[in-house]
C-alpha cells in the first residue's frame, strides 16, 4: 500500500502553481509527476484544448500547449492529456466541453466526467448532457454534436466540427488511418487499444461516406451566438442563413442540421431567434464552461477505491497492470486542483507504472478528496512550461492526443471568469 511520497524535485511554476516529482515508498517505486493549482488566485484558470481545434483532431501535448499560448495570449503553465478517443476517427469519448461549446455530448457507459464552472470549480461525477433547440413554440432534441450517426437526428455543429459541414470525407479518413497506424509504437504501453487492420479502414471509409451522404441533403440553419455559449444556460442565436448541401461554419456561431421532415411544422426565417441549450443531469443550476471525461473514479469523498467495474471496465490489463496513468483530483475545499502523470515502467530508473488501486492511493496521499482517471498508457504525458517532464533535453515525438487539460495564467485577470 502506498502511504508515502518522497520528493525528488519541487518548484513554484507561478503564484499558486507548483510542479513536484515524487517517488512512492516500497520495493517497486512509482515515478509520480504532479502539478497543483490554487484556483482562487486571480489569473489562474483551467482551460481545455482540443487537438488541432477539431473534434477529430489530435496533437502532441507540447505543440498543443505552445499553439494555445500563442493563439490566445494565455500562458499555459502545465498540461496533461485528458479524454480517451475513438480509434481512427479520433472523436473524444464522453463529455468534452470547451469554453462553453459542446465538442462531444454523448456519454459512454458509466464513465466519470469532470465539469468546471465559470470560476474553475470542479465537479467530478457521472454527468450526462442533453441538448435542445427551441423556436416559436417548437422544440427539437439535439442527438449529437459535430457528427451525425442517424439520418433522422438533429445535430449541432460548432467551430470544432470543421470548417464546413459535412466535413468528413473518405480522403480525410484515409489520412486519419495513416496517422492511427503510426500509433503502433505506443500500443505496447496501452491497456485499451485494438489492432488496426485494412478491414477497419475499409469499414471506416464506408461509414464516412454514409455520414456525408446522409448529411448532405439536411437543412442547415446557420446561427450566430447572441450570448456566450455555456452549459446549463439558454444561448439565444440569430438565424443568419438557411441552406443545404455543404455549408461553411460561421464565426462565433454554429450550424443546426435538421432533417426536412422535422421542419414540417414550419421553417425559420432569416433574423429569427432560436434558443440553443445544453443541460446536465446533475447540478443544473451551475453554469459550466469546460468538461473532460475519463474512467474510472479513483477517490470518492476521501475514500481511495477505484470504481472500474461499476463504470463498465473489466479488462484485467487496464485494472491490474503497472501502466502509465493520468489522473485529476481536487481537495476537500474544491480550491486546489491536482493533475498527475505516472510514467510507464522504466528499467533505467527502476520504476514501474501504477495499477488502478495504486493510482487511487497516490491521489489520496496527494490530498485528493475526489479524483478520477484519465486516458493513460501511451497517451500519458505532462508538459510544464511547454517542456515534457518525462524527458531530459530535447523532447522526443510523443503520441498525439485528442484533448489537453491545461492550467493557464490568463493574459487579463478580467477574463478569469467568462
Amino acid at each position: 500500500k502506498i502511504t508515502k511520497l518522497n520528493i525528488l524535485q519541487d518548484r513554484e511554476v507561478s503564484e499558486g502553481v507548483r510542479y513536484t516529482e515524487y517517488r512512492t515508498n516500497g520495493k517497486n517505486p512509482i515515478d509520480v509527476h504532479v502539478v497543483s493549482v490554487d484556483r482562487t488566485i486571480p489569473g489562474n484558470a483551467i482551460r481545455i484544448v482540443k487537438g488541432e481545434d477539431q473534434a477529430a483532431g489530435r496533437e502532441m501535448l507540447r505543440e498543443m500547449s505552445t499553439r494555445y499560448s500563442t493563439k490566445t495570449g494565455n500562458n499555459v503553465l502545465a498540461m496533461v492529456n485528458a479524454n480517451f478517443w475513438a480509434a481512427v476517427r479520433n472523436n473524444p469519448i464522453g463529455a468534452c466541453v470547451i469554453d462553453g461549446e459542446v465538442v462531444e455530448m454523448t456519454a459512454y457507459k458509466g464513465w466519470t466526467s469532470a465539469f468546471f464552472d465559470v470560476n474553475n470549480r470542479i465537479a467530478i461525477d457521472t454527468f450526462k448532457i442533453s441538448g435542445q433547440v427551441r423556436w416559436k413554440g417548437q422544440a427539437y432534441t439535439v442527438s449529437t454534436t459535430n457528427r451525425r450517426v442517424d439520418s433522422t437526428h438533429v445535430v449541432v455543429y460548432n467551430q470544432f466540427g470543421g470548417t464546413n459541414v459535412p466535413f468528413v470525407s473518405a480522403k480525410r479518413v484515409q489520412a486519419l488511418f495513416a496517422e492511427a497506424a503510426k500509433d503502433t509504437a505506443y500500443l505496447a504501453m496501452d491497456s485499451t487499444e485494438q489492432a488496426l487492420s485494412q478491414e477497419t479502414l475499409r469499414q471506416e471509409i464506408l461509414r464516412a461516406q454514409r455520414e456525408a451522404n446522409a448529411e448532405y441533403p439536411m437543412v442547415k440553419i446557420i446561427l450566430r451566438y447572441l450570448g456566450t455559449p455555456s452549459v446549463n444556460r439558454d444561448v439565444p442565436c440569430l438565424v443568419v442563413g438557411i441552406d443545404s448541401g455543404t455549408v461553411n461554419m460561421p464565426l462565433r456561431g454554429c450550424i443546426l442540421s435538421v432533417p426536412r421532415s422535422t421542419l414540417a411544422a414550419g421553417m425559420p426565417s432569416l433574423n429569427d431567434t432560436m434558443v440553443v441549450s445544453f443541460t446536465t443531469n446533475l447540478d443544473r443550476t451551475v453554469r459550466y464552461m469546460n468538461a473532460v471525461c475519463g474512467t474510472p473514479r479513483l477517490v470518492r469523498k476521501g475514500k481511495a477505491k477505484h470504481e472500474a467495474l461499476k463504470e463498465g471496465s473489466t479488462g484485467k490489463r487496464f485494472i491490474r497492470h503497472n501502466l502509465a496513468r493520468t489522473a485529476l483530483g481536487t481537495d476537500r475545499t474544491g480550491n486546489k486542483l491536482i493533475m498527475v502523470a505516472v510514467r510507464a515502467s522504466n528499467s533505467d530508473t527502476r520504476t514501474v507504472g501504477a495499477t488502478l488501486d495504486q493510482m487511487a492511493q497516490i491521489m489520496r496521499v496527494l490530498g485528493a478528496h475526489d479524483a478520477m482517471n484519465l486516458d493513460g498508457g501511451g497517451s500519458t504525458g505532462m508538459v510544464v512550461q511547454h517542456d515534457h517532464v518525462f524527458y531530459d533535453g530535447i523532447d522526443p515525438n510523443t503520441r498525439p492526443v485528442s484533448v489537453g487539460l491545461a492550467i493557464v495564467k490568463l493574459s487579463s485577470i478580467l477574463r478569469s471568469t467568462y
